[in-house]
């Protein structure tokens, strides 16, 4: 009874010194309980891909709960310092280690207690708000989210063993330390840390390694296991370069003149002596800010590519497909209009055309104005690998492309729609198709309206003629049966007709042309609200993981930040009264403050932004695996997300900096 008294006391007494680990214990009950309530809830099947969301958010529960335990380990760490001497008054006045240990653990308890309580009631009201932004990101319409009272249950299981880890870790820090000991441990500074020059060589070599790895993959999905050891190899490399080359590079400069300057010379001590303590959460922030920086480019490159992925199949709002190369555009278009008409159907902005998107390798060759397509396949993101839309003249006059030069059965136009430099088709002036070979008439700069199934297209290849086009569809398929051989397939000319209609008229059409066509027709209609529909329900799952990983993973960063400057500030308080004793004025104080807290705050985030330069092009890469191919929009999508990162880093700074200046001046 006596130890729970004592237990209550504490936390109410020593409020300020567990605030900070409750406020962690609670943000991260709050994360891993919306993933669970959203993953668990009986909502989730009544909406759009609602069970992909399910699947990738089991995935994230994963994820958070090893990032919450971890972040728990970190703050009840620091609550243990800061309680230590109180613990060894308890030691020298007779309590025991059993005794202490004890009062430990009731406090955990009611520390559980309080934070399964009000992280049950913040979490619930997160995960509605959470759940409303999922339905807006994928146009449902099903807003009320049920609460699955398992999902409570799970997280507040997960907790319990979080709390008995914690309380293991308690009991031995209490256990192997004298009562000697534990009065010292908060007061007890850091040895000046050796410097090693071989560690300092080592972690930029494996950074370098990294980032090399990064910057040559180039297929991430066979090169997966690569890009992990680069991944490894970089955090590995980020904990080195903290704890070996940044106290190589301060005992360098403490040689220097320079260092017997006021500010340097505290500013460079302090950071020296206490870099041992610094290296690790300095680390951590960067690998959380490096992680926030990726999920969120990705997340936000998928999500905003998506409405120009679908903008690119569709020009129009409907679209028939044909796959039967006998049947021509005329053909797809009379049954189109037949249908419309029986139904009284306004279509409007009607066109046809053919057209056929193929993979070539481009043969390796002394003239980059002679393009040769080459015999087999390359890889898919290989710089020798192209992908060309093989058209008709016919077919882009129909599109609207009405100013093309006369052709001859032996020229072609050509229109670059690469999105790369080294895949630039600019300087072309000859194609050779396998066994016939093609002048290029024109370099087409504009063009309009031509839809792709994939938007990953470098090149438009308009033949003169529809037998031109088909004789190029066969010396096609002729390579593929001798190259893939097993794997060998035909690609066939496909007919597409687009056009316009009234968004009410789009079910009862839909219903004629079905009734129309028959069970067994090759042809097939589409609409571009459909299309962008099934888009975002299936990456809006995957799009809204990342985002919840990324609010987790600034949040995580943000509290290692605090702690910090809750622990520097401690072991700084009494180094900066001593210097103000011995002459030093409060101004100057101020200044060496504000720069050793800027060179160590500051820090992380440079080497942040290095690290997602050396990542850049194996993200792009992956974004462009969802058919996102617009390079532009990646790069703007990353120097937004890092110039947000920065601000909020920059606030979360302002406000910590706060903490840590009230705890040293005097």
């Amino acid at each position: 009874m006596l130890s729970l008294k004592l237990a209550t006391s504490n936390i109410k007494k020593g409020f300020k010194s567990f605030a900070p680990f409750l406020m962690a214990a609670i943000t991260m009950f709050v994360m891993i309980f919306v993933t669970a309530s959203i993953a668990m809830s009986p909502s989730i099947e009544k909406i759009r891909g609602g069970s992909s969301l399910a699947q990738l958010m089991g995935f994230a529960l994963v994820v958070l709960a090893i990032f919450a335990l971890l972040i728990l380990i970190y703050s009840y760490r620091f609550l243990q310092l800061q309680r230590s001497r109180e613990f060894g008054l308890y030691d020298i006045l007779g309590f025991g280690k059993s005794r202490i240990a004890g009062v430990a653990f009731l406090e955990l308890i009611l520390s559980y207690l309080i934070t399964v309580i009000v992280g049950s009631l913040c979490g619930i009201a997160f995960a509605k708000f959470l759940y409303l932004v999922f339905i807006n990101m994928i146009g449902g319409d099903y807003f009320n989210l049920a609460i699955n009272p398992a999902a409570i249950g799970l997280v507040a299981l997960l907790y319990l063993v979080f709390f008995l880890i914690l309380m293991m870790i308690g009991v031995w820090i209490i256990w192997r330390s004298s009562s000697l000991d534990l009065l010292r441990e908060s007061s007890k500074g850091e040895k000046e840390p050796r410097s090693n020059l071989f560690l300092a060589a080592l972690a930029l070599i494996l950074l370098g390694a990294g980032y090399y790895i990064a910057l040559t993959v180039q297929n991430p999905i066979s090169a997966l296991l690569r890009f992990f050891i680069a991944v490894l190899l970089v955090i590995f490399g980020t904990y080195l370069f903290y704890v070996s080359f940044t106290v190589w590079y301060l005992k360098k400069k403490k040689k220097r003149p320079s260092y017997y300057k006021p500010n340097n010379f505290i500013t460079i001590s302090s950071m020296l002596y206490r870099m041992k303590a610094n290296a690790v959460g300095l680390a951590n922030i960067t690998i959380l800010l490096s992680m926030t920086v990726v999920t969120v480019v990705v997340s936000l490159g998928i999500f905003v590519g998506t409405e120009r992925l679908v903008s690119n199949q569709f020009p129009r709002e409907a679209k028939v497909f044909s796959f039967d190369s006998e049947r021509s555009s005329e053909e797809a278009t009379k049954l189109t209009q037949k249908v419309a008409k029986e139904q009284s159907i306004k279509l409007s902005n009607l066109i046809s055309f053919q057209s056929q998107e193929v993979e070539v390798k481009r043969a390796t060759t002394t003239d980059d104005s002679h393009f040769v397509a080459g015999n087999g396949l390359s890889n898919l993101f290989s710089q020798s690998n192209y992908m060309v839309i093989l058209t008709t003249r016919a077919s882009l006059k129909a599109l609207g492309n009405e100013n093309l030069p006369p052709q001859n059965a032996d020229e072609v136009l050509l229109s670059d729609r690469s999105t790369t430099k080294t895949q630039s088709i600019s300087k072309i002036k000859s194609v050779q198709w396998f066994d016939r070979t093609y002048h290029v008439k024109k370099q087409l700069s504009t063009i309009k309206n031509v839809p792709t199934e994939e938007s990953m297209s470098n090149m438009l290849l308009v033949f003169p003629n529809e037998e031109s086009y088909k004789a190029a569809l066969q010396s096609y398929n002729e390579m593929i049966k001798a190259t893939q051989k097993d794997q060998a397939f035909e690609v066939s000319s496909t007919t597409r007709v687009l056009f316009d209609l009234q968004k009410n008229d789009e079910k009862k059409f839909a219903a004629a042309f079905k009734s129309a066509v028959g069970k067994d027709s090759d042809l097939s209609l589409y609409y571009r609200s459909d299309a962008m529909q099934s888009q975002r329900s299936q990456i809006g799952s995957f799009v809204f993981v990342g985002f919840v990983l990324g609010i987790s993973f600034i949040l995580g960063a943000a509290l290692i930040i605090y702690y910090k400057q809750l622990s520097e500030g401690a072991q700084d308080k009494r180094s900066f009264k001593i210097l103000q004793e011995v002459g030093l004025s409060k101004v100057e104080v101020q200044t060496t403050i504000k720069s050793q807290v800027r060179m160590i705050f500051f820090l992380p985030l440079v080497i942040t932004v290095c690290h997602f330069a050396g990542a850049y092009l194996m993200i792009e890469k992956m974004i462009m695996l969802f058919g996102i191919t617009d390079r532009t929009i990646i790069l703007i999508i990353s120097l937004g997300t890092i110039a947000l990162l920065a601000a909020v880093y920059y606030l979360i700074y302002k406000a910590t900096s706060r903490v840590y200046y009230k705890i040293v001046e005097r």
